[in-house]
């Protein structure tokens, strides 16, 4: 996703945390778009190639 390798590390690090509650809402509430799934992943994925 392009969004995300705009994004500066401050950005990535925000986004990351809000992947952590995202998370976990969704274990609670079972209930997610495949868009949101697909974002978060590719912000992870984002993640891990930046700390290489």
């Amino acid at each position: 996703m392009n969004e995300i390798s705009e994004m500066d590390d401050e950005e990535l690090i925000k986004e990351y945390r809000e992947t952590v509650e995202f998370r976990t809402e969704e274990s609670i509430h079972g209930q997610v778009t495949p868009h949101e799934i697909e974002f978060r992943k590719a912000l992870e994925n984002e993640i891990l190639e930046r700390m290489d």
